[in-house]
């Protein structure tokens, strides 16, 4: 099969297109073949050896895929060959095939379009994660940050399906613009204009319920300042390459609550691998997405997409943050 394969952790330059053995098929494992292949920040990472996660090289990047089941390992029961399917994989997206895991391989609703489904499980699955974890209920306010990326965007769409009032905080006029198409009510560009006034002026002097940040960086201190009193402040990463220091006296002053979010110990990739304990609340969070946006309750937007022959491009988009919203790669 083909697949892109990186040599060296040297961001897009150690990746190489080659021929190579389909992956094995053990215990537990599902074959796919892969229609669509995310690309995420995180991969930007993976290829150039700063992510958590380190793999061995020679390795397959790339770790989300939607296709179609080809075969599966004799003590799986919850897919079948033929079944569509959206998977959360360690690594080997960037392939012709695909194994995954059983526990984080989800059924995609009939006549769902494969592009769209792609970019639900990650973010979308960080996104309900966060605000199930943040209690956001109607009528509250969200300031979310990185609000023209897949993240962001898939935050606000969840955001507004409990009656939410979202402010998008981006650093450009056409990242806003798609952050207000996808269902925000106002948008702050945090390079231009006074981030903690504006949102002031939108709460009338209240602050904001939740912060949602993807970013991190210098602007995480005015985002703890920009929160009401009793607010919750949601660390979801560092998409700046900075990790923020914390004002502690800030948070006792107004009450306020930090939660990080990481997705990732329940699918499998923290420091042990505990997917299969979290398997069923997962496969439950996966269910509900994918019914909601099957029924139109979640827009699902379909995500930009390249060749697979312009997978160095699609990452370059993103580690330069051009990228606005889902960016997925064609490969069968």
């Amino acid at each position: 099969m083909r697949a892109v394969i990186c040599e060296s952790f040297s961001g897009s330059q150690g990746l190489v297109f080659k021929d190579v053995e389909t992956p094995g098929l053990g215990k537990g494992l599902v074959r796919i073949r892969v229609h669509y292949a995310s690309v995420s920040y995180a991969i930007t990472l993976m290829v150039a050896g700063q992510y958590q996660r380190k793999f061995a090289l020679p390795f397959v990047p790339g770790t989300e895929v939607a296709g179609v089941v080809l075969e599966c390992a004799n003590d799986v029961g919850n897919v079948k060959p033929g079944d569509r399917v959206a998977a959360i994989l360690d690594c080997g997206a960037f392939a012709e095939e695909a194994v995954a895991d059983a526990s984080n391989v989800y059924h995609i609703p009939h006549g769902f379009p494969l592009s769209k489904a792609v970019g639900i499980p990650l973010s979308f699955g960080t996104a309900a994660t966060a605000l199930t974890k943040a209690r956001l209920g109607s009528g509250q306010t969200i300031l979310v940050t990185g609000a023209g990326g897949a993240l962001g965007s898939a935050a606000i769409r969840v955001a507004k399906t409990k009656g939410a009032r979202v402010i998008a905080a981006a650093s450009s006029a056409d990242k806003l613009r798609a952050a207000i198409a996808a269902g925000a009510d106002y948008g702050v560009n945090y390079l231009q204009e006074d981030l903690k006034a504006k949102v002031k002026a939108i709460t009338e002097g209240r602050g904001v319920d939740i912060v949602f940040d993807p970013v991190g960086g210098e602007l995480f201190e005015t985002l703890i300042r920009s929160t009401a009193v009793d607010g919750v402040v949601l660390c979801l990463g560092f998409a700046s390459g900075t990790i923020p220091k914390v004002p502690a006296n800030l948070l006792l002053l107004k009450n306020l609550s930090l939660i990080g979010v990481n997705f990732s110990e329940y699918i499998g990739w923290g420091a042990s691998d505990r997917r299969h304990e979290f398997a069923g609340q997962v496969q439950g969070l996966m269910s509900w997405l994918f019914t909601e946006a099957s029924n139109g309750a979640i827009e699902v937007p379909e995500p930009q997409i390249y060749q697979f022959d312009e997978v160095i491009s699609a990452l370059g988009s993103i580690a330069d943050r051009r990228a606005i919203g889902k960016i997925a790669i064609k490969i069968n």
